[in-house]
């Protein structure tokens, strides 16, 4: 598919915003390296006022999962392997971010206030009424559990998500992998949108694509994103406060949703296998577009 239609531009529809704002900004975030990464450089430009970190927390093995296990074992322990191999994918490309993205990010939420929260049931009545109380003018959300209206009907201006992908091309999860999967390296990037009661389908605030070649992989281009990211989402915050509004443009296509058990080890192995021996693969530059704010004319891809 070929980008979604709009007006590239590059830093200079913000000039002149980007200065401290005085919203109140509430951010939503696991945490991972690439979005601690982001938040400190919104962080630098536009202070927060609370950083709620969601986190898994054990669970202890119930009946019913023992059940499920004497009733179809082989389906059981295929599930626990899958889970095992996503982890230790995950922890060894997080490893790999938090040495190319800047350390010092992990300093910079010294003097913000933080909550940490069960990532299970994130939805529920004392997350509303803590996010409630904090009275936010922005949310910002990055590597965070779906939200429903109940939360992201909070704040005053918009509830805004970094969507590490090209939505609607490429909504859910796994979204920088699977573009280089199918050989569409056009539609790598980010995306800024408003949230809504979909998965990554709210009016979109800008596109960040990532300059993307033969070499690239799923490590260098979440660090490509990052980058691009962290350049973006100052000056959409800073449009939002000068505007008082976040109108962005809703997509004509409904894309394609990505699962996170979709992606197996088979899939990995087939895509490194692609990458030794692809010699044709294009070379993408990278470019933005911005919609906040522009006349709308509706996204196609």
């Amino acid at each position: 598919m070929s980008p979604c239609a709009g007006t590239p531009i590059g830093g200079g529809d913000f000039d002149g915003l980007l200065k401290v704002t005085r919203l109140n900004i509430v951010a939503i975030s696991t945490l991972a390296p690439q979005h601690r990464f982001v938040l400190s450089k919104l962080h630098d430009a536009s202070p927060l006022r609370h950083l709620i970190q969601p986190v898994w927390s054990a669970k202890p093995a119930s009946w019913r999962q023992y059940g499920k296990l004497l009733h179809s074992p082989f389906s059981v322990i295929n599930r626990r392997l899958q889970s095992r191999y996503r982890n230790w994918r995950d922890d060894r490309l997080y490893r790999t971010l938090a040495e190319r993205l800047e350390p010092a990010a992990a300093e910079r939420f010294s003097d913000v206030e933080q909550s940490l929260v069960a990532i299970d049931d994130f939805n529920r009545a004392a997350n509303v009424d803590l996010i409630r109380q904090l009275q936010p003018d922005v949310i910002v959300t990055s590597g965070c559990p779906i939200l429903k209206p109940e939360i992201f009907g909070l704040a005053r201006l918009a509830t805004i998500n970094i969507h590490w992908g090209i939505a609607p091309d490429y909504r859910g999860e796994n979204t920088l992998f699977w573009p280089l999967y199918h050989n569409d390296e056009a539609n790598v990037g980010v995306t800024i949108h408003k949230i809504d009661a979909g998965i990554d389908t709210g009016p979109i605030l800008a596109h960040g694509f990532v300059d993307c070649g033969p070499e690239d992989g799923e490590a260098s281009v979440t660090v490509k994103a990052a980058q691009v990211a962290a350049r973006l989402l100052p000056g959409i915050v800073a449009k939002i406060e000068e505007t008082q509004s976040a109108t962005g443009q809703v997509s004509t296509e409904a894309g394609t949703l990505y699962l996170g058990r979709q992606r197996t080890w088979r899939h990995d192995l087939t895509h490194w296998w692609r990458r030794r021996r692809a010699s044709d693969r294009r070379t993408i530059e990278a470019h933005d577009e911005i919609y906040i704010d522009k006349p709308a004319s509706g996204l196609a891809s």
